[in-house]
């Protein structure tokens, strides 16, 4: 027989695959691109972008679940907790931030985009968890005038200091 069947059949086509691959490395060798390190190997997003997309795949039913199953009013134990929690992680994260601007180090973008994060969230709770009337009022006009202007300020910052590395 002839070719790569007839070395199948022979039992031949392991020892040419091997002879190919040895031939290559040498060459690789030889001319410094392989420098005996084994490096992993990665695929853009490896397994972070599988968690991120089964978080999605899990959560986006789970809101369905949600949306009709909890009720309108909760009364909350530790309301001020949360309240308090959540401002103080804002405050920490834009004093981070500024810190590392200050500081010109790289990672003042992550802390932007969280003090961003933050700051949405914050907007949202307190408009959607305000009472009619005054409350409301005064929820809505701090999330317009301070909270998402200086969330896109945070965004900006952040996608700057990206811009930069």
């Amino acid at each position: 027989m002839t070719g790569d069947l007839g070395r199948v059949m022979d039992g031949q086509l392991g020892d040419a695959i091997d002879d190919r691959v040895a031939d290559a490395l040498e060459d690789y060798i030889a001319e410094g691109r392989l420098d005996g390190r084994v490096r992993a190997r990665r695929s853009p997003g490896g397994i972070a972008a599988i968690v991120a997309a089964g978080v999605a795949a899990v959560l986006l039913p789970w809101c369905l679940i949600l949306a009709a199953t909890l009720p309108s009013t909760y009364e909350a134990g530790n309301w001020k907790l949360t309240w308090i929690g959540l401002d103080c992680a804002t405050a920490v994260a834009a004093g981070i931030t500024a810190y590392l601007l200050h500081k010109g180090n790289k990672y003042a973008a992550l802390t932007a985009m969280a003090a961003g994060t933050l700051l949405i969230a914050d907007a949202w709770f307190d408009v959607s968890t305000a009472g009619a009337g005054f409350d409301r009022t005064l929820s809505m006009t701090e999330a317009l005038l301070l909270e998402l202007p200086l969330a896109v300020c945070a965004f900006v910052v952040a996608t700057r200091e990206l811009g930069r590395r």
